[in-house]
């Protein structure tokens, strides 16, 4: 696994937030594209393996050689990356039960190509542990649907409270 530090730059907040604004007047007509329908299948069962702790429903959505970035903010305006391959199954345990739940997801579609960009929170054994941004890659493969690279943001202080309301 490879870690990198350092400090987001002004202009990648700006660019972030074109992208949001770009992601906001597309999703709607993407609603409405052919494969809007297989793509959020593929999404769907993404987090349900996390949340059902599937570590082999995980493994079957992924391109083989997928990969991962975590982006944790370590000090305010410092992150710390890490980057690896995609989950096996043997990073899921019965003993714990994950829960990631999403909303406000942007959803683009090309003819091979989508991004998902959600909000989260997620929570360990029923308690909340922290919150950030989910964005997945997937590509069309022989006429199915899968994820490429998966990144995320980790932020454990200042979450908002999830529109979705408390866990239980």
């Amino acid at each position: 696994m490879k870690h990198y530090k350092t400090e987001l730059k002004i202009t990648s907040k700006f660019l972030g937030i074109a992208l949001l604004l770009f992601a906001s007047l597309a999703s709607n007509a993407q609603q409405s594209h052919p494969e809007y329908a297989s793509v959020k299948l593929v999404i769907d069962n993404f987090f349900e393996s996390i949340n059902t702790g599937n570590g082999e429903l995980l493994a079957s959505l992924e391109v083989e050689g997928a990969q991962i970035l975590n982006i944790a903010e370590e000090t305010a305006g410092e992150y710390e990356f890490a980057a690896r391959t995609w989950f096996s199954a043997e990073n899921f345990s019965s003993d714990t039960q994950l829960t990631e739940r999403y909303w406000d997801e942007e959803l683009l579609i090309s003819d091979v190509l989508a991004v998902f960009w959600a909000s989260y929170d997620f929570h360990v054994d029923g308690e909340f542990s922290h919150c950030g941004v989910d964005v997945l890659n997937l590509i069309k493969i022989e006429g199915e649907w899968k994820i490429g690279h998966a990144m995320w943001t980790i932020q454990q202080p200042g979450c908002e409270a999830s529109p979705l309301g408390p866990l239980n």
